[in-house]
């Protein structure tokens, strides 16, 4: 049987926010390494829009706006079938650096995520970095750290399939 921290107990239970501090700021972080060059891999995540159906099983549709080249400020609205419902995202690029890092915010249901993903060259190709908070609103916000675990269970089985559909295209 898995064990639930105290403070994440104390979240359900609806116990004072000040109690949940330390556990409160608990955050979502995955690594991966690609076999590919960073320019490839971070060009893979710039064209989300073409590349979610690839990686993301339930992935319907992706419209990216404005058209042209993605940068601060570009909307990626996701339709995707989760639980038998159609379900609609927004994530919007906040912040780009060419090469090295993308920051990003979303909307996801009662979530307002938020976070980056860092792009490093290594002998073995590029490692990527996701850091980021569920940060849920209202109520809900008492679960951010139980958010943040599934969060990070989420993006870490992204990060394996962008992994998988990088190296398989290979040449």
């Amino acid at each position: 049987m898995e064990r639930v921290p105290s403070c994440c107990a104390a979240a359900a239970d609806g116990e004072a926010v000040s109690e949940l501090k330390g556990c409160a700021m608990a955050r979502m972080e995955s690594t991966v390494t690609i076999a590919r060059p960073v320019e490839e891999v971070f060009g893979f995540f710039l064209a989300i829009d073409e590349n979610a159906p690839k990686t993301d099983p339930g992935a319907g549709s992706v419209v990216k706006t404005p058209e042209g080249p993605t940068g601060p400020g570009t909307t990626f609205r996701f339709r995707q079938q989760t639980l038998g419902k159609m379900r609609e995202t927004t994530t919007r690029f906040t912040a780009v650096e060419p090469n090295r890092k993308i920051e990003f915010e979303a909307e996801i249901g009662p979530m307002r995520p938020n976070g980056d993903l860092t792009f490093e060259q290594t002998d073995g190709g590029t490692r990527v970095t996701f850091r980021g908070d569920s940060n849920p609103v209202g109520p809900l916000k008492l679960l951010n750290p139980l958010f943040n675990r599934k969060g990070q269970q989420v993006r870490g089985q992204r990060l394996a399939r962008i992994k998988t559909v990088l190296e398989a295209s290979a040449p």
